[in-house]
């Protein structure tokens, strides 16, 4: 995925250093308990430590991949149907927390998860800050 000049590439052939950007984002970003990257045909591709636990049989970020995919494909045709253009994130409001999905390219989804009671104004600035942090120059 190309940001554009003086942007840090998300790259596929990295997952592992994709998994330290998002475990980044759980520790550093406020409010944010769960960062998922994911194909947009639902396969994981990284995950913080939280997400996947010890178990590589079905876990957080296994399921989560699988809904992400369906949630924006179901996101997609609404913002088609109503003719506002593409989807640029679908956020979900629990009682106790909220669940956004974002693409991030064609091909790739983000998902991030709030701690225990987020309001959905603060997981919306928490979210794109990760979103800005898988992006983010060089330091």
């Amino acid at each position: 995925m190309n940001s554009g000049p003086g942007r840090r590439d998300v790259l596929l052939s990295d997952p592992a250093n994709v998994g330290r950007l998002l475990q980044q984002a759980c520790d550093e970003i406020d409010g944010i308990e769960h960062a998922i990257m994911t194909s947009r045909d639902g396969l994981l591709i990284a995950a913080n430590k939280e997400s996947t636990g010890d178990d590589t049989a079905d876990t957080l970020a296994d399921r989560a991949s699988a809904m992400a995919a369906a949630g924006a494909g179901i996101g997609d045709h609404f913002t088609q149907l109503v003719s506002h253009g593409r989807l640029q994130g679908s956020i979900f409001e629990a009682e106790q927390g909220c669940v956004g999905v974002f693409p991030i390219s064609t091909t790739l989804l983000l998902v991030v998860t709030s701690r225990t009671s987020v309001s959905m104004g603060r997981f919306s600035v928490a979210a794109k800050r990760t979103l800005q942090l898988l992006q983010s120059p060089d330091p």
